[in-house]
């Protein structure tokens, strides 16, 4: 077969489990074409989905949903009847609405969703100081469940299959970005007084056109705290604040104990 994979990984997790998705289904004869719609030119405004016989889907959890980009991104598609898979990647906080939101959008753009998975990844935030959720993960205990999604998706794609995620309580809204503010203003990214190259690679891919290169500051009126710009500088110039106390209340009030994190599994939703 030949398959699909868009991807939105602002910090690397979700490409990880893509990228071992994608050497699973190689394994199995099929070829992959990877698209990762980090930056705004990666996200086609056109994809004839003729091209393929199935795809697949990937998104990290923001505030228990996909990247607003990606949402804006899901509706313009139109898949043609095509089956496909969905996966996410998030760091073992909850996923909330995310299968809900995804499946209803690609279904609103006529596919035929048959399967869905969700992947504990080190959170983003653990680019601040201060700041250590689901680190070293994923592990092979996730990347086993990875394998089982890509053998599953793979089977589903082949043969006639129901697949449902309940909707009747759910009501599509699209999520609107709010500044945030107090100790939460931490999370912007900006670059310090370090040496910079002007590469202007944290412009040119921020996902929002959020981040301004030669100010070295994001417009947090529209930055979606992805954390891209971050890992992705090559001079390591940019920064975010010390972030120990929303940790620790994001923690706390949680329950995200080490002991409770580690225990987290990644898990197929047959």
């Amino acid at each position: 077969m030949n398959i699909a994979i868009f991807y939105f990984s602002a910090t690397g997790i979700t490409e990880i489990i893509s990228n071992h998705i994608a050497k699973i289904l190689e394994g199995e004869g099929n070829s992959v074409k990877q698209t990762n719609i980090i930056a705004p030119d990666s996200r086609p405004s056109h994809v004839d989905f003729l091209e393929f016989d199935a795809s697949i889907f990937g998104f990290p959890v923001f505030e228990g949903r996909p990247p607003t980009v990606a949402e804006e991104w899901m509706i313009t598609l139109n898949g043609r009847n095509q089956k496909c898979s969905m996966f996410f990647t998030y760091g073992a906080r909850d996923l909330e609405l995310a299968h809900q939101v995804t499946y209803y959008l690609l279904t609103q753009a006529n596919f035929q969703v048959v399967l869905s998975a969700e992947f504990i990844g080190k959170h983003s935030f653990n680019v601040g100081e201060g700041f250590s959720l689901a680190e070293g993960r994923p592990n092979q205990l996730d990347f086993d469940i990875a394998t089982d999604f890509a053998l599953h998706s793979i089977s589903r794609f082949q043969k006639e299959f129901e697949f449902n995620i309940d909707l009747s309580k759910f009501t599509y809204k699209p999520k609107r970005i709010r500044e945030s503010r107090g100790v939460m203003a931490h999370l912007y990214p900006s670059r310090g007084k370090d040496d910079c190259s002007m590469c202007n690679l944290c412009e040119k891919e921020c996902p929002v056109k959020a981040f301004d290169a030669i100010l070295g500051e994001t417009n947090r009126k529209i930055c979606i705290t992805c954390m891209h710009c971050v890992t992705i500088c090559p001079d390591k110039v940019i920064h975010i604040g010390e972030i120990s106390q929303i940790y620790k209340t994001f923690t706390d009030q949680l329950g995200l104990t080490e002991d409770v994190v580690e225990k987290k599994r990644s898990k197929i939703i047959f």
